[in-house]
């Protein structure tokens, strides 16, 4: 029996090809901001170079201050770091030192805790430390934080780098061009499985880099097949 002879398909790259799975909706996937000044192809593993603006005052959400500590909060240079959401945080005292810190619903974030000098900086969706004054903290005393803008970019990984795109945080849904500037895109964020064969990596990684980033994705549940 004689056959056709048939041209091989070749698909090429294309939005969203490299995803095996994701979650129903929208959920695995947000609208960010893209840069770095280069081409980026569907399926670029992006690190997430951070920025924004948080403001902090002692006392609840309506700014009535019934603290009976006068230790103060500062917010770090950087004061809102990957995964902030807009709205108001809270740093809620459980002792003299601790403050147990939540997010804009209520989620906890973990524990901040406050020195009388060089106190250890929080760092979880938003950054900054509290310092002891005269007078100790008492279990609930509060500050409240609030994230009034949130600005950032995802950029192409880049291992070496120390601003945040060292650490990879999402996958590239389209193909953009921010050449000459910053553009919007689809970026992967979460829970979701993609092809490990269609992922691209910057020039000049190494296995074990490639490894460490597959390990990051993977605490977003942004799982590589």
């Amino acid at each position: 029996m004689a056959y056709v002879p048939q041209t091989p398909l070749i698909e090429n790259r294309h939005a969203g090809g490299f995803i095996v799975s994701e979650a129903r909706g929208h959920r695995s996937r947000d609208i960010g901001t893209l840069g770095g000044g280069v081409l980026i192809h569907a399926g670029t593993v992006l690190g997430f170079k951070t920025g924004g603006v948080a403001v902090a005052w002692p006392g609840n959400a309506e700014q009535i201050d019934s603290n009976v500590g006068n230790g103060t909060i500062a917010m770090a240079g950087t004061p809102v770091v990957s995964g902030a959401q807009l709205g108001v945080y809270k740093a809620v005292a459980t002792s003299a030192t601790v403050f147990a810190v939540t997010d804009p619903y209520g989620n906890s974030l973990g524990n901040a805790t406050a020195a009388a000098t060089s106190p250890p900086a929080f760092s979880n969706q938003i950054a900054f430390a509290i310092t002891i004054g005269s007078t100790p903290f008492d279990v609930g005393d509060e500050f409240s934080i609030q994230v009034q803008a949130i600005t950032g970019v995802f950029e192409p990984l880049n291992p070496s780098a120390s601003d945040g795109t060292q650490t990879a945080a999402g996958i590239a849904f389209n193909g953009v061009d921010t050449t000459n500037n910053d553009a919007p895109d689809t970026v992967m964020v979460r829970e979701c499985e993609v092809n490990g064969s269609e992922l691209l990596w910057p020039v000049g990684i190494t296995a074990a880099q490639i490894a460490a980033a597959t390990a990051q994705l993977a605490a977003l549940d942004i799982i590589t097949r």
